[in-house]
């Protein structure tokens, strides 16, 4: 009995160290930024998603209009980090820009149709 306790007990041990382990593993995502225009939009969401939590890593490549993040499930979730990135004032997926963070970025940063 006591060998069969003690092999539950292990195996029980092994499987939460496991689950832990799988837990703090980070994910990468690649989300569609269209609004994005250039080096300064880049430096704008990189350096406003630093400051959430969770997010490790952030790089905007405004050519492609695509922003890659790397983040922490249990300390985020995606929905959180587009609503990060529309918080900057840019589209981000399916969310689309907070209005007012959008009014406040300069020209250059602004959709093409909105420059003038």
């Amino acid at each position: 009995k006591k060998t069969l306790w003690l092999i539950a007990l292990i195996c029980g041990f092994a499987w939460t160290a496991d689950a832990q382990l799988q837990q703090k593993k980070p994910v990468t995502v690649k989300i569609a930024t269209p609004t994005v225009q250039c080096e300064q939009c880049k430096k704008k969401i990189e350096n406003y998603m630093k400051a959430e939590e969770g997010v490790s890593k952030v790089v905007v490549d405004y050519k492609r209009k695509i922003t890659t993040v790397t983040f922490l499930p249990e300390r985020t979730n995606i929905e959180n980090v587009k609503t990060g990135i529309a918080n900057a004032g840019y589209d981000a997926d399916d969310v689309k820009a907070n209005e007012d963070s959008y009014k406040k970025l300069p020209t250059c940063c602004k959709k093409p149709e909105d420059q003038k």
